[in-house]
């Protein structure tokens, strides 16, 4: 019960910050996860709000039974009732067990599980390196589909940015050489990064809005903030 009570004060917590910070959290998926099956979804980590976005995204796919590796969850444990599992630097036992709770719930479970193959936190655009974790649970987990996603962040001529995710088809990566393996699924997130810029301009009606942020001020005192429209009112598209 007190699981469940924390679980709804963090949902509230997350979801209000993004709302007082973002216009609109956007997604378009190329291949929505199956919700019967496990999935592997990686992305770049370019911004403070990744994780935020990872718990809008879980609440549209897999609600309740989400995982993602937070290296500072010991600072933070509330995060721990979203479904963040502990995998600190400095503590091998500790990320020992969170790896083969996570391959028991992947093995056993329609678990998502998020993961930042970079391992740490960047600035755009650029992709670091991905690391071995991310071809050691492929090794590990051979049937489980990987999704690549990019996560774009986005400031128009309102107050407020927009976020986009755009969610990409499951990895095929052929090749068994782990470099040659890590490479490819590496250029698969840059590409996708670069359709999800395009998509954004070319297409964008086809994103759906996750989350409604606040629109801009002077939108409230123009249209009393009734008339948000589809896609936001400043992008004109050309989809």
């Amino acid at each position: 019960m007190r699981r469940g009570l924390v679980y709804t004060a963090m949902d509230r917590f997350v979801l209000r910050a993004l709302r007082l910070h973002f216009r609109g959290v956007y997604l378009l998926e190329t291949e929505p996860p199956d919700p019967s099956r496990p999935a592997i979804v990686l992305a770049n980590h370019h911004y403070w709000w990744d994780a935020y976005l990872l718990h809008a995204l879980a609440r549209e796919w897999r609600p309740g039974q989400a995982r993602v590796w937070m290296r500072e969850l010991t600072p933070f444990p509330p995060f721990a009732a979203l479904g963040a599992l502990p995998f600190p630097d400095g503590d091998a036992v500790v990320r020992a067990t969170t790896i083969r709770k996570t391959l028991r719930e992947l093995q056993t479970t329609p678990t998502l599980l998020f993961i930042f193959p970079e391992g740490e936190l960047h600035p755009a655009p650029g992709l670091l390196p991905f690391g071995r974790a991310l071809y050691w649970l492929r090794k590990q987990l051979p049937e489980v589909p990987m999704y690549p996603a990019a996560i774009r962040m986005a400031q128009g001529i309102h107050q407020r940015p927009e976020a986009q995710v755009l969610l990409g088809r499951p990895l095929s990566v052929a090749g068994e050489q782990q470099a040659a393996w890590l490479g490819a699924a590496r250029r698969s997130v840059e590409q996708l990064l670069a359709d999800l810029e395009r998509r954004w301009e070319d297409e964008p009606l086809s994103f759906r809005c996750i989350v409604e942020g606040r629109l801009s001020v002077d939108e409230y005192r123009c249209s009393g903030g009734r008339h948000r429209g589809p896609r936001p009112s400043d992008h004109p598209g050309r989809g």
